[in-house]
């Protein structure tokens, strides 16, 4: 079309045989309830010519009608000029209905007050959420929290709490799932946690709770349900862990802010002592606040402190990156609050422990509940440990599965390199150190092989090893005191 001008075209091919350690985005998801029923402002309708006019929406059951006006932005119930119809009567919140159809009726047989054919008026109604509500979401940006959930609140807008403080730490994106009903119910809980199987790009489970209504056991009954979720998921291959933290005594009947013992009820290290596993961080202190989209200080607890970090962890990209001294914006906890004894305290029990100084919050400890080693007690080196595994199902399932091949000798010898390939993208991505390519039982590093199961000729076993990146958390110094000659 046209004289093109004299160029060059350069095209480049992918190569089929490199094969990508992406494995998608790792991604916070929360439980917790929301709200029930929502109001819908100011919905510009046009008046027919029957009694019927339709909404630009189909509202599930419970529909109420709370305000007809002449105009948008008019404040529900005010007694205003602006309420009135072409006629000059008031509109009657009688004089019309809203049904789940989706419909406006108007009682034109017995009222005269209404809009004129033609009119645009402006209807402000309530509705049970629709059934969808309930199901998997993932949000990108507050707004579509708030569109779902509602604005910040420590009752119905947990969720647009939590999400929030998710992305405010830098996650791309998180998932959230609300529990049905009106007020808090443990099956409704576990059936919401349940829905979170569906999804391989979960790092972590976050469930957070209501103010007030719900207990510190009560809490402690869902994060179990919630844990043996976690340990389901990685038997399956989706691979994920729990964060959680507790209520204060100003969240709940029974929530605590005390160091206490692993053998104190109602306690920090009584509770980290009934999580310990490296699948599980359990989050200190529980009393937390932070400030609303409004600019008000509300009340929340150790949960919505694991959100952040969660965000936070989810923001990094590498998966071996250890948070300790990373700043956690979007909560508020009281300066000083602890001594450096009461911080070892917290440490030696296997506490993730945020602290506040001059009102910058930071990560004073990154770990796990299990410090059986450095192996186990690390959240990044954990954290790698399911990207290994991601990435080696990944890319072996995508190289060979459903390929029509059969095993011949020389397969063996591509699983091999093909497993090399896929640690050695790891090293290049500085997500792992190396991987084994000898066999040294001090070290305990061994060098990729693979053999044909003698019992089950389908299968084939591969062994390999890779050395972790573990953070730098200790240096010990020594110094010699010396004269001169």
């Amino acid at each position: 079309m046209g004289n093109p001008l004299p160029n060059v075209s350069t095209t480049v091919k992918n190569n089929p045989n490199i094969i990508s350690n992406q494995t998608g985005l790792r991604l916070p998801a929360f439980v917790g309830l929301g709200p029930t029923s929502i109001l819908y402002v100011a919905e510009a309708v046009v008046r027919g010519s029957g009694s019927v006019d339709n909404l630009s929406v189909y509202p599930s059951s419970g529909s109420s009608l709370v305000q007809v006006a002449s105009i948008s932005g008019v404040t529900v119930g005010a007694p205003n000029a602006v309420l009135t119809s072409q006629g000059g009567q008031l509109y009657q919140i009688a004089s019309a209905s809203v049904s789940g159809a989706g419909q406006i009726t108007w009682n034109t047989g017995s009222v005269i007050d209404i809009p004129a054919q033609g009119v645009v008026y402006y209807v402000t109604y309530n509705s049970n959420v629709p059934v969808s509500q309930y199901s998997l979401q993932t949000t990108s940006t507050k707004q579509q929290l708030q569109a779902l959930y509602g604005n910040e609140n420590n009752q119905t807008g947990i969720l647009t709490i939590a999400g929030s403080l998710a992305l405010e730490n830098g996650s791309p994106q998180v998932i959230t799932v609300q529990a049905s009903g009106s007020s808090f119910n443990v099956s409704a809980y576990q059936a919401a946690i349940t829905q979170l199987q569906k999804l391989n790009n979960i790092e972590q489970i976050v469930c957070v709770f209501p103010s007030g209504s719900v207990t510190a056991a009560q809490q402690q009954q869902v994060l179990t349900f919630a844990f043996s979720q976690t340990q389901y998921m990685n038997n399956i291959g989706k691979d994920t862990g729990l964060m959680s933290g507790s209520p204060s005594a100003l969240y709940a009947s029974d929530g605590f802010d005390t160091i206490g013992f692993a053998s104190q009820p109602g306690t920090y290290l009584y509770r980290s002592a009934a999580l310990q596993s490296a699948d599980s961080l359990y989050v200190v202190p529980s009393t937390i606040q932070r400030y609303d989209q409004s600019g008000n200080l509300i009340q929340i607890d150790g949960n919505f402190g694991a959100a952040a970090i969660a965000g936070l962890q989810a923001a990094q990209p590498l998966r071996s990156t250890p948070l300790d001294g990373f700043v956690v914006t979007g909560l508020v906890i009281e300066d000083n609050k602890w001594l450096p004894a009461e911080e070892q305290q917290l440490s030696d029990g296997n506490c993730t422990i945020l602290v506040s100084n001059a009102g910058v919050v930071t990560i004073l400890q990154y770990i796990t509940g299990d410090s059986t080693s450095a192996d186990t007690q690390e959240p990044s080196v954990r954290a790698v440990e399911r990207l290994v595994k991601r990435t080696l199902n990944t890319g072996l399932f995508n190289a060979y599965m459903n390929k029509g091949l059969t095993i011949q000798p020389e397969t063996i010898l591509d699983v091999i390199a093909t497993t090399n390939a896929l640690l050695q993208g790891l090293v290049t991505g500085k997500e792992i150190v190396a991987y084994g390519k000898s066999n040294n039982p001090i070290t305990g590093e061994v060098a990729t092989s693979a053999i044909q199961d003698a019992t089950n000729p389908l299968q084939i076993n591969v062994t390999a090893s890779y050395q972790p990146a573990y953070p730098l958390k200790f240096i010990s110094v020594t110094v010699n005191v010396f004269l001169s000659a």
